[in-house]
């Protein structure tokens, strides 16, 4: 088994082209270096540097193991301070992470006296994120149910369709799914989350919406609606803001409940004390009317 601490000790070597000047940057014995180099080279079997008058040099065998050597230093000092970050990292999906997280996060912040870094994108990209290990709490629209996670519903935010001021159904209050498949659909393409609620909830008649892609978030969706370039479906917290200066207006679809299901997600191994299960847990008193 190569050993980390040889391993650093040959990069040095390499990286100050001598023994000694390594001992005096490792803070180590000579000794104790040329020790290191040579366990090293015995579980490899083979010279990994040489001394010239120039100064401590690789052998071949020692210039190809350099990169590799050095990945595995690099990659050892991240897992510690993987291990010892101070901070809560929280990985949310956009419209989650733009429109209803913000708040909860500045008060358990300050509450917990927690530092708490965020990083906001796609429910895949999120997905992805807690699976290697880079979030200790996602927030996302949707989840498939994959083994070694703890998750929990902690709101159904509802969907509603939302138009410009000046269209056709803006005195309306209600439209039916019928007439949402002659209207172009900005967004809600395939991937997001509320494709995936329209597909769940609308069956076949989903594949009869005509759905407008490409726009890439909400905030885009929301401007082009404005503009009159037709509807879309959007969480009702993402068009609050505009629905009170009457920029947009919202409608319900009839005889149908469109409602996300806002999942917390954390890895099943944490430990109680984790700060990422004290927001799980605090959660619970977030919005309580709307938790599962």
């Amino acid at each position: 088994m190569l050993n980390l601490t040889h391993a650093r000790s040959f990069v040095t070597v390499i990286a100050t082209r001598g023994v000694r000047a390594a001992a005096r940057q490792l803070d180590l014995a000579p000794s104790t270096i040329v020790e290191h180099i040579r366990q090293l080279e015995e579980v490899l079997a083979a010279p990994l540097v040489v001394r010239r008058r120039g100064g401590a040099l690789p052998t071949d065998q020692g210039a190809r193991f350099l990169p590799l050597a050095r990945s595995l230093v690099e990659t050892a000092g991240r897992v510690r301070s993987l291990i010892h970050l101070p901070a809560l990292r929280v990985a949310a999906s956009s419209n989650v992470g733009t429109y209803l997280l913000q708040p909860h996060i500045a008060a358990f912040r300050q509450s917990a006296r927690i530092p708490v870094e965020q990083w906001i994108g796609s429910n895949s990209d999120v997905v992805a994120r807690l699976e290697r290990g880079e979030a200790d709490l996602a927030a996302m629209e949707w989840w498939d149910g994959r083994p070694g996670f703890t998750t929990r519903t902690w709101r159904r935010e509802p969907l509603v369709v939302i138009v410009g001021p000046g269209h056709r159904w803006a005195r309306l209050g209600s439209v039916s799914v019928t007439a949402l498949q002659g209207e172009p659909l900005l967004g809600g393409e395939s991937g997001t989350g509320t494709g995936y609620l329209l597909r769940r909830q609308l069956g076949p008649l989903a594949k009869s919406l005509a759905i407008v892609d490409g726009f890439g978030n909400t905030e885009a969706v929301k401007r082009a609606v404005r503009a009159g370039y037709g509807s879309s479906i959007v969480m009702e917290a993402s068009v609050a803001d505009e629905v009170a200066t009457a920029q947009l207006v919202a409608l319900r679809i009839e005889g149908v409940e469109l409602a996300k299901e806002i999942k917390l997600i954390v890895p099943e191994a944490l430990p109680p004390t984790a700060p990422a299960m004290a927001m799980f847990e605090a959660s619970r008193l977030w919005g309580r009317d709307l938790a599962i």
